[in-house]
Parts: structure tokens; sequence; C-alpha cells
């Protein structure tokens, strides 16, 4: 996988590091902590992939479970928050494999009566609930339109703050594959944010 990220040496990383060696003794109110740090980031970041409420929420909640199960494999000169991304990705990306009636787009949702589906996107996440109004609306729109992958290392990058070396890490992609992947994203993104003015 190549060398691991550095672990950051903040008030935050310290906790967690805690967090983490105390649910590894079998501590679960560690792990609930854990679990509270990063459930909004990984439902964020999930549904950027998988592009359905229901799906990513299944998908973190299955993210947690496999985590707490393999807790003592985690292998600690990695940042936790890339293992735990990891483990995402591979559950998104089964989950995207298996065939499903309906997949809800930012419109769909709207159609079908369930705004708050469509809402999802754009208020997930604190950077998300920046944005606001016809803004807010037309960003998470063209972020939808985007590839699986796109779009989640967009969010990675945007969103949870990863660097390119931690991206390339959690998807399995070389550094250079992550930074031509996120121009183009930025590019369509600029694009279809023109188009739709």
């Amino acid at each position: 996988m190549g060398v691991p990220a550095p672990v950051e040496s903040g008030t935050d990383s310290v906790r967690e590091r805690q967090w983490v060696a105390a649910a590894r003794g079998g501590d679960p109110e560690a792990f609930r902590r854990i679990v509270e740090l990063y459930q909004d980031r990984l439902f964020t970041f999930l549904l950027r992939m998988v592009r359905h409420r229901e799906e990513a929420e299944d998908v973190a909640q299955e993210t947690f479970v496999r985590a707490w199960r393999h807790l003592a494999s985690y292998d600690e000169r990695w940042t936790f928050r890339t293992w735990l991304f990891s483990i995402a990705r591979n559950l998104a990306l089964n989950a995207l494999r298996r065939p499903r009636a309906t997949i809800l787009s930012i419109e769909g949702a709207e159609e079908d009566g369930h705004p708050e589906r469509a809402v999802a996107a754009t208020t997930a996440s604190p950077a998300d609930q920046a944005i606001t109004g016809e803004q807010g609306r037309r960003l998470a729109h063209a972020v939808e339109t985007l590839t699986a992958r796109a779009a989640m290392i967009f969010t990675l990058f945007y969103q949870e703050g990863m660097g390119i070396a931690e991206i390339a890490q959690t998807v399995g992609m070389t550094c250079g594959a992550v930074r031509v992947a996120l121009h183009r994203a930025r590019e369509t993104l600029r694009q279809r944010l023109k188009e739709s003015v």
C-alpha cells in the first residue's frame, strides 16, 4: 500500500488513538466514541458513492460492525481514518455490484415525494451545510453526475480533508491517479455548474 500516512498530533487524534487502543482491548464505550466521531463523515462519503440514502446507511452500519470485529487486524502505522474509510469503500463497491431495483438521484428523490433524500447530499456534513440555497442544490446535483469514484475522491479531499497520499491509500490508487481524477472532477463540476446557470 505504500508509505503509511502520518499520524496527526492534534488533541482529537491523540484522543482517537486512546479510544482505538481501548476498543482493541474490548471496551465498547471507546468504540461508541469512535462511531460518534466518524458516523456523519462516513455516511456523507458513502452517500456520494452509492447515491442512495438507505444503502449508504446500511453500508455505514456494516463498516462499523466490520471495524469492531477486525480491530485486532488494524495496523497502527496507518491512520485509523484511512483504515475505516478503506473498509467503507470496499463494502460500498460490493453494494454497487449488487442488483438494486431503484437508485435514486437527487431529482428522483424529489419526484418520489421524499425530499429528505434529496437534501441528504447537501446537509450531511458541516462542509455541505455551509453551502445553502440554489448554489447548494446546483453543486449537489453536479456532484451526483460524477462517477462514483470521482465523487468519492472529491468527497475525501474537500469534505473529509484527506491529502492525496491518504486518499490514494484509502481508494487503492496511485497518488498520480488520484491527482488526475481530482483534477478531472473539478473540471467536470466547473463545466456542469456553468451549464446550470
